[in-house]
């Protein structure tokens, strides 16, 4: 049988961020004709309010980046340079480097500009491009460089700070039937990109409680409740979400921008 100690709600060292009151109410998570329904499940009474005629016609789709993908866009920087330099850009901003950050890595890629700032720069890592940030502002004979983020340079872009997080959620009641890796991430996949499974989760009783880390754009797009719809029979199971904790995306990065897992497998007892 295996111990386990108390489970960590947040990263060592993050800031828990404020948890919205302004959720939706749920979302349908609808399985096929060949899944059978969970041991647990139930048919649930639809009110008019909740039926697609209660709806709005129109949805607005926001394609969101899979997290490689906002890893990588966090590499990029945009110089701003002002007044120009007189000269060509990138040996200029390299010149500036070595002689105001010398001890940062001097291995970024200057390319032209992209319509933002007079070049963009391509670090090796995020936490480099966040060094470097850290270090300005940059000035050498006369002459200011600039670098922003993506969102900082263009208008109406909240910070990546306000857009991206992690969450800690508590999907309770949860059928055991629906209780593997695949089917776990895609019951959560309507509200955010699943980082971990508490793997305590895989050998709990039926309808325990189990534990998910998301990374996703704000944590108002978790729902209070997952209703798992299964076609076989029209049944339903009824998972109430609960956000534990919300954090800062960096501080479930290492330097390196390799995910550090929050929770760790069950220690087994003597």
């Amino acid at each position: 049988m295996a111990a386990r100690t108390t489970v960590p709600l947040l990263p060592e060292g993050a800031t828990a961020l404020r948890i919205p009151t302004d959720r939706p109410a749920f979302y349908d998570i609808f399985k096929g004709y060949d899944v059978l329904p969970a041991a647990t499940a139930v048919r649930l009474a639809v009110p008019p309010s909740q039926t697609p005629r209660s709806r709005p016609e129109l949805a607005y789709v926001t394609l969101r980046r899979s997290p490689e993908e906002v890893l990588y866009a966090k590499r990029f920087a945009y110089a701003y340079i002002t007044p120009g330099p007189g000269t060509e850009t990138a040996p200029f901003i390299r010149r500036v480097f070595r002689a105001l950050a010398p001890d940062l890595p001097q291995t970024f890629e200057v390319f032209p500009s992209c319509g933002y700032g007079d070049a963009t720069l391509r670090f090796g890592t995020p936490a480099e491009r966040e060094a470097a940030m850290r270090r300005q502002p940059f000035e050498v004979d006369g002459v200011t460089v600039k670098l922003l983020r993506d969102t900082e340079s263009v208008p109406n872009v909240p910070d990546v700070s306000e857009i991206d997080c992690m969450a800690h959620v508590a999907l309770h009641d949860y059928p055991v039937e629906q209780r593997t890796a695949e089917d776990i991430e895609d019951n959560c996949r309507r509200f955010g990109f699943l980082r971990e499974i508490d793997p305590a989760c895989f050998t709990a009783p039926d309808l325990s409680t189990v534990r998910v880390v998301l990374e996703l754009g704000h944590p108002r797009e978790i729902p209070r409740e997952l209703r798992i719809g299964y076609m076989f029979d029209d049944s339903s199971s009824v998972v109430p979400v609960q956000i534990v904790k919300v954090w800062n995306c960096a501080h479930s990065y290492n330097a390196r921008g390799r995910y550090v897992r929050l929770f760790q497998a069950p220690a087994a007892s003597a």
